[in-house]
């Protein structure tokens, strides 16, 4: 995978967690070098030119959104840039699979929707959280049983959430176990 664009992943995720922080100044930084990740990944990219134009215009609104120090916005621009690198990634041999990255956008939109107290992407976002999991659960479950347990019980968590206070309380669990998700393949 070009450098490119496992640094946009890294950078978009950077911008996120800043943006989540209200720590404006570290995400500008972080946009900015997101920004220069990008500029590359167009030629390093071959045949996605659909997906880089869609990155360019997420990486535009994500900007508007933190030059405006709009928490919501960024946030929810950040991990849509993710979400975009990560669909990028899929003609790549990756060590992690990309099933993997993509619980880690969908629990960082639990977070995101349920601070707007959106009930309905709430939903939509559990069931696609729990489809990617169904997905990946086979590749996990070979490397280890008491991994694929310990998500299988956060995955029912998510199922059950009624609340947005209840997704809010989930979503921190699932993004911890996602890092340790990524663990079994490193």
């Amino acid at each position: 995978m070009p450098a490119s664009l496992a640094n946009a992943g890294e950078f978009g995720e950077n911008v996120y967690d800043y943006a989540k922080a209200n720590d404006w100044k570290n995400a500008d930084v972080k946009l900015a070098a997101l920004r220069d990740a990008v500029k590359s990944v167009r030629t390093d990219v071959r045949n996605n030119g659909a997906s880089v134009d869609d990155l360019n215009a997420d990486v535009a609104a994500l900007d508007n959104a933190v030059t405006g120090k709009d928490r919501q916005a960024a946030m929810r621009e950040a991990n849509q840039v993710t979400l975009d690198v990560a669909n990028m990634t899929t003609a790549y041999k990756l060590t992690v699979p990309v099933e993997v990255t993509r619980l880690d956008y969908y629990g960082r939109e639990l977070e995101v929707w349920a601070q707007a107290k959106d009930a309905n992407k709430l939903l939509e976002t559990a069931g696609k959280l729990q489809r990617e999991w169904q997905t990946l659960r086979p590749s996990i479950t070979a490397k280890s049983a008491a991994e694929a347990a310990r998500f299988d019980t956060l995955v029912a968590r998510v199922g059950s959430a009624k609340t947005p206070a209840a997704y809010t309380s989930v979503a921190t669990p699932v993004l911890n176990e996602v890092d340790n998700l990524e663990k079994l393949f490193n």
